[in-house]
């Protein structure tokens, strides 16, 4: 179960920590955005690992062009830090976007599919 605790960092300013006690999150597929990438110093999230997140734009399924902090630490386990910035999308919407992806998978299946016909 993920845990969220409320702590004063050494500046002052209130910092997110998450902490995730059961099965590791699953960390979405991204996809490079420049207007959110990089750190994030400015959202005061930290991982279990004491240091700031990095800022993220899913791109799997449903949750696709959400934004998201996850573990930046590099060189160890992710601690399972996956803290959303955007709101669920609404229903039509995610609707769409699982229509879209179903659309995707087909298109690729169907490709696999010919390519093994020329062989």
């Amino acid at each position: 179960m993920v845990s969220w605790t409320d702590s004063e960092s050494t500046d002052g300013s209130a910092a997110q920590y998450i902490s995730s006690d059961d099965s590791p999150v699953k960390v979405p597929a991204t996809i490079d955005e420049p207007s959110f990438e990089g750190l994030a110093d400015d959202l005061n999230v930290i991982c279990e690992h004491g240091n700031p997140g990095r800022k993220y734009v899913a791109f799997e399924g449903i949750s696709t062009g959400r934004r998201f902090i996850a573990c930046a630490t590099e060189g160890v386990a992710n601690c399972g830090l996956v803290q959303w910035v955007d709101e669920h999308w609404p229903e039509h919407l995610q609707n769409a976007i699982h229509k879209l992806w179903l659309m995707y998978e087909h298109s690729q299946h169907e490709n696999g599919m010919a390519c093994l016909e020329h062989i």
